[in-house]
Parts: C-alpha cells; sequence; structure tokens
C-alpha cells in the first residue's frame, strides 16, 4: 500500500519485482511501449481540465484495466486503495510476466497522474522500468514515435480476467455482510457474529490476530503475512483488516474482486451489490 509519505517510484521499486519487465522479451517491450503512450496521453488531458477530463476522452474506452484505475481515482478513492488494488491483481499475475508488467505501467501511470506528474516525467520513469540495454537502444525513437498510439489486435495486452468465481462469490458477500453488520452495529456486535454465529475457523484467527490495539503492529501483520498466503487465507485477511478498519463497503467490493482475479465492471449498479450484501446480512443474522 503506498503511503502519503512515499514517492510513486519508491513505492513501486520496494512492493514489485521489477526485474520481470526487464527480462521480458524485445517484442513484448515494444507492445508495452503502446501502454505508456496511453498513460501520457490521458496525462495531458487530466493536466489540462483535471483527473475527469481522462473519461470524456477515448483514452479512457482503449483498455479495461486503465478504465477500471482511471475510474476510481477519478471517483476519489484514496490513492492507498487504488495500490492495494493494484497489488491484489499483481498476485494473480505469477505465471505471466507481460500481464504483470502492464498492470504495473497503467497502475504506476494512473497514481502519477492522480499526483499531477507531467506526461514527459512519466514516459521517462516507465520507459526505464524496460531495462537498460532496452532504453538506450530506443530511446530517441520511443520519443519520436510518442505522440503515435496505435493499439491493434496484433499488438495488445489483452489480460484475462475471471468472469465468474464461485468459490469465492457467497464468501465475499458474506464480508460484505460482516463489514455492513460493524458500520451499522459496532464492532462489539460484528464480533460476537464472527466468534459465535458465523463459524469459519480461518476468518476467526485473522481477525483475532489483526484486531489489536496499536494499529501499526496490526499493519505489520498484515503486511508479513500476506506476502506468502494463499489466495484464501489473503482473501480472509484483507476481508478482517477492513471490518477492523470499517472501510467503505464500495472500496471493499474493488479489494476483493482484486483478490479473486475478477474484473470489476465500474458502471455496475451498486443497488445491486447493496441488495446482496442486504440478502446475506439477513441470512447470517438469522
Amino acid at each position: 500500500m503506498i503511503k502519503r509519505v512515499d514517492h510513486i517510484t519508491d513505492y513501486f521499486e520496494k512492493s514489485y519485482d521489477l526485474d520481470r519487465i526487464k527480462k521480458l522479451p524485445i517484442t513484448d517491450k515494444f507492445r508495452l511501449i503502446n501502454y505508456i503512450k496511453l498513460v501520457s496521453r490521458a496525462s495531458d488531458a487530466a493536466k489540462e481540465k483535471g483527473i475527469i477530463e481522462i473519461t470524456r476522452t477515448p483514452y479512457y474506452e482503449m483498455d479495461f484495466t486503465f478504465h477500471l484505475l482511471i475510474s476510481l481515482i477519478s471517483a476519489g478513492t484514496d490513492p492507498s486503495v487504488v495500490s492495494e488494488v493494484i497489488e491484489h491483481y499483481a498476485f494473480n499475475f505469477d505465471d505471466s510476466d507481460i500481464y504483470y508488467a502492464k498492470l504495473i505501467f497503467l497502475g504506476a501511470g494512473a497514481l502519477m497522474i492522480h499526483k499531477g506528474i507531467d506526461s514527459d516525467s512519466i514516459i521517462s520513469y516507465l520507459v526505464t522500468l524496460l531495462g537498460d540495454e532496452f532504453l538506450r537502444n530506443n530511446y530517441q525513437r520511443i520519443y519520436s514515435e510518442k505522440d503515435d498510439l496505435n493499439i491493434n489486435e496484433e499488438n495488445e495486452i489483452n489480460i484475462k480476467y475471471k468472469n465468474f468465481d464461485y468459490t469465492y462469490r457467497k464468501l465475499k458477500y458474506d464480508m460484505l455482510a460482516l463489514l455492513k453488520i460493524k458500520r451499522e452495529m459496532g464492532h462489539e456486535r460484528v464480533c460476537d457474529v464472527i466468534f459465535n454465529q458465523y463459524g469459519n475457523k480461518e476468518l476467526k484467527l485473522y481477525f483475532k490476530l489483526l484486531d489489536t490495539k496499536d494499529k501499526a503492529v496490526s499493519e505489520y501483520i498484515y503486511r508479513n503475512l500476506m506476502k506468502t498466503s494463499p489466495k484464501m487465507d489473503r482473501f480472509l485477511m484483507t476481508a478482517s483488516r477492513c471490518i477492523i478498519n470499517e472501510m467503505s463497503i464500495l472500496e471493499t467490493h474493488y479489494l476483493f474482486n482484486a483478490i479473486i482475479g475478477k474484473y470489476t465492471r465500474f458502471d455496475k449498479p451498486y443497488s445491486e451489490v447493496i441488495d446482496e450484501i442486504k440478502m446475506r446480512e439477513d441470512e447470517i443474522l438469522a
């Protein structure tokens, strides 16, 4: 998670395995150049009229991943939450360096746009991630062609997200229902439900571990366990943390989908999410 004092470049250096990008084949690196150009163009639009302006440009619809990240940022989502969404998706790309690289480029670009960093600085940073040798051999070409944005069927990097995941769907709405209980009925009530009614042993464990008075200790435990834990454990840890910290239901929904590896339709009616959460809440409390 990026902190307010972190510079974006430092955050990506310490949080991601950037060597995976440097080791990509040259053909893949040239495919990534198109996404650097996409971020650069969007940055120019935002610089002129604000981030919301990107949503009125063709760049907003050019790529699903960029669409989601810009949607979150333009909606006022805190950058720390957006950075966690990026981190959670990254866990799903252990077997695909090109998906991982694309996510890093668009994620770093979106956060830099939010910071108001100019497009040339964004280009300069992102091209350095491709490796020193590639940079030396192609820097002039990249800059001379920086206005030629051409993402097509041949050169696009089409990340495959999960459409529907029955393993996590019910659990996700259960956790959102518990968050709703915390927000509306308080900490004692949600603790009673988790430990005496809901019956998930792993959730009880992680909730107990993270529900400490010292928030720095809680965050330390969370960060260290998240590094090497399986997906289900990461999901339940994140659920526990979101409930304890009383995060917003909408932001938690995006975090959960990122852990699952499911793409979130930003334009999905929020009422549909709330209706399903209410149904799960009624069943849990029955």
